[in-house]
């Protein structure tokens, strides 16, 4: 019997030496749509996967070095330069300063308290909604952007160079797409998460 166990011990471990050799093993398609595949391969996906990933990572620090530069947080950055953009003559709400900026309400209530505690912001209650109320730039605020700027060009263009306006033009467009797919993602993967299905347990 102990013979047998190890036999089968042994049969176990080749086959699974079998699948780790890289010169046979082909893991699974983690995408199926054909005009991504190239000659029934993902490597093209996955590539451009990792790409995003470190361009995502690099640009998320760019918040946090904008805020510094002008003494606030990388939240609290990300909240002002989206209020200066949008705004316009009476203020934005703080719904739609959410939904611009794809973090929940709270949070921008939060921050923007904070920021109006800086002087950086200004709140008035919305004339059309009194349970609202409008945020817009303070003077303040206004100049520590202008003192930003310069700093912040400098960076911008190189994160940009190379492309030529029609590439921007495709590259707005086509980023643009991404922010709607990645939300049916999201939403997909928890409608599937949902499943009877038992996640699967590494053994630390």
């Amino acid at each position: 019997m102990s013979t047998n166990r190890t036999i089968k011990a042994e049969g176990n471990a080749q086959a699974a030496g079998a699948l780790q050799r890289p010169d046979d093993y082909q893991p699974p398609l983690s995408i199926t749509l054909p005009e991504i595949l190239r000659n029934g391969s993902d490597s093209a996906f996955r590539e451009l996967i990792w790409q995003l990933l470190v361009v995502a990572k690099r640009i998320h620090k760019y918040p946090e070095i904008f805020g510094h530069r002008i003494g606030i947080s990388s939240a609290q950055y990300t909240v002002l330069i989206a209020t200066a953009h949008m705004q316009g003559s009476e203020g934005i709400g703080i719904r739609a300063l959410a939904d611009y900026i794809h973090l929940p309400a709270p949070h921008i209530t939060t921050t923007v308290g904070l920021l109006v505690n800086a002087g950086l912001l200004a709140k008035r209650q919305n004339p059309e909604d009194g349970r609202g109320v409008l945020v817009s730039m303070t003077e303040a605020g206004d100049a520590a952007l202008r003192e930003l700027a310069p700093f912040q060009q400098q960076i911008n263009d190189e994160l940009f160079d190379g492309l030529s306006r029609a590439d921007f033009a495709t590259f707005t467009r086509l980023v643009g797409k991404l922010v709607g797919n990645t939300q049916r993602a999201f939403d997909k993967a928890d409608a599937l998460q949902q499943t009877n299905i038992a996640p699967r347990k590494v053994a630390k």
